[in-house]
């Protein structure tokens, strides 16, 4: 006989055991093992920011703006490049857990090598290390476009449809809290020399990331994935570029979410410029890309809140208009930076932090509930595919400020993101009705 919980009403004890009952056997392992492996993720993440910590290092070690627009070019391109490859290879495979926990091994022992390469040349052999990072990264954001499909598709079949909001707002709340301190702690390895010396206190930064990477991949190798039901709907690579294509002209809703995502990209592309133009144009001093860190972190931990309200309470899209208004609000921040000062660039790393919290959170929950499971896998590709040309942004960027003020980016930027919440206004959400949803 169940035991009623005091002072709860046997109705909603009762409602509360259906649901759990009716959940999968391995729900509660594959919450834990997802949640240790999202939590850690980014806070590995925050200590290879490309928003910060990784132009401030290349910063160091040549005064080009080009090597930062390349390096973002690398993450852009490796993460859209293999995506439609990726989701045609594993349409119909039942397991896809241990491609993923190959993909970390490589990204953590990368930022391992990177630590060590920095601690035994940076000083001496700049140019050498320069190289070598951009190389690792490179190959590091390529593995991680075919993981952004593969981690989708396995969350998807680990995480019911009920519970996905839960996990997704746990996970980066968790997370983004400890990137706060992860803030604080670049801050303190870089705010005085003579504590941790150039170029330790980089390889120090770079060795706690692949530390936290390596216990991101203990939380992956504790999920159980299910097996997939779905068998193959495409014969060839070529099948799954034709139906990727008809896709995109038979959904105006999904044309709509992608030109959103691509507007939105104008600004995040722009944004490992944001620490040069503190840096140079404002004047701040190298302490503070930090604390620009821990702000960021704490706008993607506080805002996370309001977007999972936003989301469980009026749907996906309106997490989506937030995420713009943030965005627009980040650029006009950084304006105004150049008239009243330093403190305004606190507010703008804070809704960038806010932007890209609400970026994940918002379309890696509308995709999903926008396709269906046949199809799952290609929107996901998709959407970052059709955005590819937008990778080029950041060395166009790179090379533009050598001889404009990066003021003029900022200004782009507003532009861009105010089309952004025109867009997202006109945006269905699949939840509240059938023309949201993709049709085949």
């Amino acid at each position: 006989m169940r035991r009623r919980r005091a002072g709860v009403p046997s109705a909603i004890v009762d409602t509360v055991q259906r649901d759990d009952e009716a959940l999968p056997a391995d729900y509660r392992r594959n919450f834990t093992g997802g949640l240790i492996h999202g939590v850690f993720f980014q806070l590995s993440e925050a200590f290879s920011n490309i928003n910060t910590v990784l132009p401030s290092f290349v910063a160091s070690l040549t005064g080009s703006t080009v090597v930062i627009g390349l390096m973002v070019v690398a993450q852009e391109v490796g993460h859209v490049l293999p995506q439609m490859f990726t989701a045609y290879r594993v349409e119909d495979r039942p397991f896809e857990k241990p491609i993923l926990m190959w993909i970390i091994t490589m990204r953590w022992v990368s930022w391992g090598l990177l630590a060590v390469v920095t601690a035994m040349f940076a000083l001496n052999q700049p140019d050498l290390v320069l190289i070598l990072l951009v190389g690792l990264f490179a190959a590091f954001s390529l593995a991680g476009g075919v993981g952004s499909v593969v981690y989708a598709d396995v969350f998807a079949k680990a995480i019911p449809t009920q519970k996905r909001g839960r996990f997704i707002g746990w996970k980066q709340l968790v997370g983004y809290t400890l990137a706060i301190g992860a803030g604080w702690v670049v801050a303190w390895i870089l705010s005085d020399p003579d504590r941790i010396r150039y170029p330790m206190n980089y390889a120090l930064i770079f060795f706690l990331a692949a530390v936290f990477l390596l216990v991101a991949f203990v939380g992956i190798a504790i999920v159980r994935e299910p097996p997939a039901t779905h068998e193959r709907q495409i014969e060839s690579l070529g099948e799954s570029i034709r139906r990727a294509v008809h896709l995109t002209r038979a959904n105006k809703n999904f044309r709509l979410l992608l030109t959103t995502r691509g507007l939105t990209s104008v600004l995040l592309m722009s944004a490992p410029f944001f620490v040069l133009f503190a840096l140079n144009d404002v004047g701040v001093n190298q302490a503070a890309v930090g604390l620009y860190l821990a702000a960021q972190m704490t706008g993607a931990a506080l805002s996370n809140l309001l977007w999972g309200w936003l989301g469980d309470r009026f749907g996906n899209r309106a997490v989506i208009i937030g995420t713009s208004i943030a965005g627009l609000g980040a650029a006009l921040a950084a304006l105004a930076a150049l008239v009243v000062g330093p403190m305004p660039l606190y507010v703008t790393f804070f809704l960038v932090g806010a932007t890209m919290s609400g970026l994940r959170l918002g379309y890696a929950n509308i995709i999903l509930e926008m396709a269906p499971d046949h199809l799952r896998a290609t929107c996901v590709a998709l959407l970052g595919t059709l955005l590819a040309p937008l990778a080029l942004l950041p060395l166009v960027i790179g090379i533009v400020v050598t001889w404009i003020p990066l003021a003029v980016v900022l200004v782009v930027d507003a532009v861009a993101m105010a089309g952004a919440v025109l867009t997202s206004i006109l945006l269905r959400d699949p939840r509240h009705g059938a023309d949201g949803v993709c049709i085949t």
